[in-house]
Parts: structure tokens; sequence; C-alpha cells
């Protein structure tokens, strides 16, 4: 009788904690988007100094390929400012950052090939990423990287190029800073 009320103890205490545990999971997620974000960022300013500019909308191959795209193959070493592919630096650490699938560039690939993959937030959803300087109303000096947050929903990044604040899609997104 003692050992089933001991068993009854236990099994109380463990429904408690996974509960617990289970509420603490979105704000790990968030954390992680952040620290995501703040790694992206890094490796965005390492190739502006690299080539001046941070990667832009481009044409590659008479395609115009999503900005997630353009943010995966810039960082990646496959893609410079101009849409030109080469072999080019990797900023990124595989190892540190999820990704939609496990097509990478290959070192020394000739001729280079556009891959098409990118970078994930901590829901699975592609990090959004905006910077549009040809656009005669981007206003924004700098670019727009966002994660959709846990609902995966996000209305775009305003002509200007400011995030969409008033957007009821865009209450849970994790801006850049």
């Amino acid at each position: 009788m003692e050992i089933l009320g001991a068993m009854a103890v236990i099994v109380v205490i463990m429904t408690m904690l996974a509960m617990g545990v289970r509420r603490l999971l979105p704000l790990s997620k968030s954390k992680q988007a952040h620290t995501d974000i703040v790694y992206i960022q890094q490796a965005l300013e390492a190739y502006k100094s690299s080539f001046g500019e941070y990667p832009r909308r481009v044409t590659v191959g008479g395609s115009e390929p999503l900005m997630e795209e353009i943010l995966f193959n810039a960082l990646t070493g496959r893609m410079a400012p101009n849409g030109v592919l080469g072999n080019f630096p990797v900023l990124l650490d595989r190892s540190v950052l999820e990704f939609s699938n496990n097509v990478f560039p290959i070192a020394g690939e000739s001729p280079p090939q556009w891959k098409v993959n990118a970078i994930l937030d901590p829901w699975g959803t592609p990090f959004q990423y905006r910077y549009d300087t040809d656009d005669p109303n981007w206003e924004n000096y700098n670019y727009v990287l966002f994660s959709a947050g846990p609902d995966a929903r996000f209305a775009d990044v305003t002509g200007e190029g400011q995030p969409n604040a008033g957007n009821a899609d865009n209450v849970d997104n994790i801006y850049a800073e």
C-alpha cells in the first residue's frame, strides 16, 4: 500500500514537471531564434566587409530567386551581391543553424551552381530577409531580418523597407535589432 502511495506521488511530480517543461519550450525556441538572428547578422556583416554591401535582390540565371535563397547562397559562399555565382568564403557554420534541406555548395565546384535552400528558424520556417536598395521606395539603409515566430505567419515588410508592425500576422515575429 505504501508503495502505491509513493508511486502516485512520483506520478504527480513527474506530471507537474512535464507540464512545466512544456511551457518553457516556446520560450527556449524564442531565445534560440534571437541567437540565430545574431549569428546571421554577424555573417551578414562579414559579407558586407568582403563585398561592400549586403546580399540584395538579383536575377540569377534569368529568374528572380526568393530572398531566403539569396541569403543562403550569399552566406554559404555561392553568390556575390551582383548575382554572380562563384566560390567565395563560407560565412556560416552548418552545424550551428538548421536548413530546409541538405543541399549545400561544394567547395571549388565548377561551374558554381545555385542551391535551393534556406536557413530555418526554430519552428522550421525560413528566416525572412529583405534588402532591396534598387526599389525607389526603399527608405531603409539596412536589411530587415526576422523569424515569423511560432505561428509561422507574417505580413511582408512595407515598400519602404520597414517592419509591418500594424499587421496582426506579425504579433509574434522576432526581428533583428
